[in-house]
């Protein structure tokens, strides 16, 4: 069972899947553009014309939405497992850490959100643009790294059959 474990492999696929979900989180943010500008200036009556969801309905949308990406994300990365016959160990330590850091919050926080919203924010005014060009630069980047994942998956089990 330990010999099935694949350290590297498990961190990339985390990884991807982070930047993943981070970046559809972000288009997400982005579609709803108008609304978080109209949340973030306090703007009640505009959010309201809007939509006529609630704020807590409206949040807790977006919270679905990354709890469905996550969890497609998940069974992608397992089929990869299993298509290229790696132990279901690694699909479940990849469960297990995607799972729990979604919880810590990082999808929404930390110092690369701060950074890459300034650097949206110079192409565009409110947070619509900002996050739609943030959310495609992050989502390129996971789908890469999963890229990388899945060939060196078909190097190793290649290299497994001989």
């Amino acid at each position: 069972m330990i010999k099935e474990l694949n350290l590297k492999l498990i961190l990339q696929e985390c990884f991807a899947l982070i930047f993943i979900i981070s970046g559809i989180d972000r288009l997400y943010v982005a579609f709803n553009g108008e609304k978080f500008d109209a949340l973030i200036n306090e703007n009640w009556k505009k959010f309201e014309l809007l939509t006529n969801v609630r704020i807590g309905q409206f949040f807790a949308n977006q919270a679905y939405w990354t709890l469905a990406i996550l969890i497609i994300g998940i069974l992608i990365v397992g089929l990869i497992n299993w298509k290229n016959k790696f132990g279901i160990i690694n699909s479940i330590v990849v469960l297990i850490l995607t799972f729990g850091i979604s919880a810590t919050g990082i999808y929404s926080s930390g110092i690369i959100n701060r950074y890459l919203n300034y650097f949206c924010g110079i192409f565009a005014k409110g947070y619509g643009i900002a996050f739609l060009i943030g959310g495609l630069i992050i989502l390129l980047i996971g789908i890469l790294i999963l890229w990388k994942t899945i060939m060196m998956n078909k190097k190793h089990s290649t290299q497994h059959r001989l």
